[in-house]
């Protein structure tokens, strides 16, 4: 809504919210990663706040959590994944890509030998 009505305050507010709330994890465990990951894809894709993905990337980056081992688990079932989640996948992965390209082609190879 902050967005919708151009309310600066309230859009502000909500970045601190996910800060200081949705980035403050209890146990680092993936399931709290992946919704902080989603909140911030949906952000972008919706309002293209760019303030959210790049926060998300700063507090893995922070926390030392492996954007590789994030990225492998985001990525496990590639084929499933919407355009907005391959999108963040790029923007956490930066100019790492082969992060991304990795589950893509053993995604491919196991489709090679099962249609074989």
């Amino acid at each position: 809504m902050a967005h919708v009505f151009e309310v600066s305050w309230l859009t502000k507010r909500c970045l601190k919210f996910y800060k200081s709330d949705v980035l403050n994890y209890k146990s680092n465990s993936y399931e709290e990663v992946l919704f902080a990951c989603e909140i911030a894809s949906r952000t972008y894709c919706s309002l293209k706040q760019k303030g959210f993905v790049r926060h998300f990337v700063k507090d893995l980056m922070f926390r030392d959590i492996s954007k590789t081992i994030f990225l492998q688990s985001y990525l496990s079932d590639f084929a499933e994944r919407s355009r907005r989640q391959i999108e963040m996948s790029i923007a956490v992965a930066g100019p790492s890509l082969d992060l991304i390209l990795i589950p893509f082609i053993s995604l491919e190879m196991m489709n090679s030998l099962i249609w074989q």
